[in-house]
């Protein structure tokens, strides 16, 4: 191990190192546009902060549909694809992060910061990991500014530190880490699955008991 040059990364192996998030990227980080769009009842799906949820991207959480004209303008700017990251610069759920995982056409407005690994330096799903890392947000926490509330700047967002090793350890960690997360995620499902269970169970109990049906006096008598 040997110190990475960054308080909040700490140490990191040999042969890694820390750059700055606009050093892996093949494509200047950049946000959607910074007007309100005329929404249409069909169209290609417009997408805000609120899509972002749970590390993914919720279509059914669209802001609304633009039409194809205004999607070719806007994608002058900004054209989401497939593995690109989204962080949220503004709003109540600035610092959350997603990754692409469909080839659906779409686009994006400007709380969304688009950002495009440079595949020679960096695997997308690795950097989403780094990304949604505690030491990560830990920048964005320390950096961002806040008015009626909190943001990040584009400026802020492409300087911020990402530790990285080699392109063929960063897949070695992103299978060991997909794997490992996609056990978590079972195990917490399941307790939810117990969670929930209990809970229509206390429910069941009360109404049972304040209904009569259930002969709580042995239980009462000392």
């Amino acid at each position: 191990m040997k110190p990475s040059g960054v308080e909040w990364i700490g140490d990191v192996p040999e042969g890694w190192a820390a750059f700055s998030l606009k050093r892996l990227v093949s494509t200047k980080i950049t946000d959607g546009p910074h007007e309100t769009p005329e929404f249409v009842e069909y169209g290609v799906p417009f997408l805000s902060a609120e899509s972002v949820k749970d590390n993914k991207i919720d279509f059914d959480l669209k802001r609304g549909h633009i039409t194809k004209e205004q999607d070719i303008i806007y994608s002058n700017k900004c054209k989401p694809q497939k593995d690109d990251l989204f962080i949220v610069k503004s709003g109540s759920t600035t610092g959350k992060v997603a990754i692409v995982e469909t080839n659906l056409d779409f686009n994006i407005w400007s709380p969304l910061a688009l950002v495009r690994c440079n595949l020679k330096r960096a695997v997308p799903k690795f950097i989403f990991y780094s990304l949604i890392s505690q030491y990560f947000q830990r920048q964005i926490q320390l950096f961002w500014s806040f008015g009626t509330q909190p943001n990040i700047g584009m400026g802020v967002i492409e300087n911020l530190k990402v530790a990285v090793a080699s392109v063929d350890e960063q897949k070695e960690i992103v299978f060991y880490l997909d794997q490992k997360t996609t056990q978590i995620d079972i195990a917490i499902s399941g307790i939810q699955q117990e969670i929930t269970l209990l809970q229509e169970y206390r429910q069941a109990l009360i109404f049972e008991t304040v209904t009569g049906k259930v002969d709580v006096r042995d239980n009462t008598q000392n």
